[in-house]
């Protein structure tokens, strides 16, 4: 059985996210679309963020390209589809606008390479992923981009792939090391709770503290950045957790682990949105750090790319070897070998 084969029907949106450029999230997100058009599935296409062009905007080196084929959606902006290549039925005109013009649907008719724009927020994504189900879409991809793990979130994918390999270090301790660390916070357990009292504060996007009886003392910042005096000034002993609805940096945790001690859990809405490096975070969770979220993430597997577009490479045998000892039950695979 295909990789597509056990997602469609099961999963109605999946993310590919990447520990870095030229990891190697393209090429799975290919191996899916070719697999797809040859076991004759509908699949639709979209992105955060800007990605499929020839040259990576970062690194300035040729990256792989976005290959579809007849039958495919695609959700992207409208000026990036005005080439003489491509071949395409406009289905639907929406009202999400880019700097490339407005988001559009459209079924393509023939074999060729598209650049990918769409939506920023959960509810563009949520929109256009809706389209292309009405259209006939079977599953919808969503093509994550650089340091928007964001993409990983519950709210837009059921599933999600994570791509990693040599382009994150030279070193493949590190490799492996990184990739783990973005694994675990991606798998953070679920709050147990006053579940309720946090979907409220999630929607309302408000930070706030929940104590021992689950009453809610609201904070008056728009983020955690630079919140230790107001916390300080919010924080009792009957406090039990803070809630955090938007991204949460080191600076922030390290504000709760030393007014706390490890007395008050942080939550936050999802693993995606804790952006905090391995030794940092290592350090906080020896002095107390307990950090839990209100939506658990769906990782199905993890993707190794071998190849540095800086000329070295790994034994991919070692490297994915290495994960799935650490991984038990997480699918690794090397696309490239596919």
């Amino acid at each position: 059985m295909t990789l597509i084969d056990q997602l469609v029907g099961k999963y109605n949106t999946i993310s590919l996210i990447g520990m870095v450029k030229n990891a190697g999230k393209t090429t799975l997100l290919n191996e899916l679309i070719d697999q797809a058009y040859w076991e004759e599935i509908v699949i639709g296409l979209t992105s955060i963020g800007y990605d499929g062009e020839k040259t990576d905007a970062v690194t300035n080196t040729p990256k792989p390209t976005i290959e579809v084929f007849p039958g495919t959606l695609v959700a992207t902006a409208q000026s990036l589809l005005n080439r003489e290549n491509l071949r395409y039925e406009v289905l639907e005109v929406t009202d999400l606008a880019t700097v490339f013009g407005p988001i559009v649907i459209v079924r393509m008719r023939n074999h060729a390479r598209v650049e990918l724009i769409g939506p920023r927020s959960n509810y563009g994504i949520e929109k256009v992923s809706r389209i292309m189900k009405d259209w006939g879409a079977k599953l919808i991809l969503i093509d994550g981009a650089l340091d928007r793990v964001s993409s990983a979130s519950p709210a837009l994918a059921d599933g999600v792939f994570l791509s990693t390999g040599a382009a994150l270090s030279r070193d493949m301790n590190q490799v492996v090391n990184q990739t783990l660390h973005r694994i675990n916070l991606l798998k953070l357990k679920k709050v147990t709770k006053h579940l309720s009292d946090f979907k409220v504060l999630k929607e309302n996007n408000k930070i706030g503290i929940i104590d021992d009886e689950g009453q809610i003392d609201l904070i008056g910042l728009k983020t955690g950045i630079n919140a230790g005096n107001e916390l300080k000034n919010h924080l009792k002993s009957a406090s039990k957790y803070i809630f955090f609805p938007g991204a949460v940096t080191y600076s922030t945790l390290k504000d709760v682990v030393d007014l706390t001690h490890g007395k008050v859990s942080v939550v936050v809405s999802d693993g995606s949105k804790l952006f905090v490096e391995r030794d940092n975070y290592h350090e906080l969770l020896a002095k107390g750090l307990r950090v839990v979220v209100l939506d658990e993430i769906n990782l199905l597997g993890v993707s190794i790319n071998p190849y540095s577009p800086k000329g070295y490479y790994f034994d991919s045998e070692i490297l994915k070897q290495r994960l799935m000892d650490k991984l038990k039950n997480l699918e690794v695979m090397n696309v490239f070998e596919s």
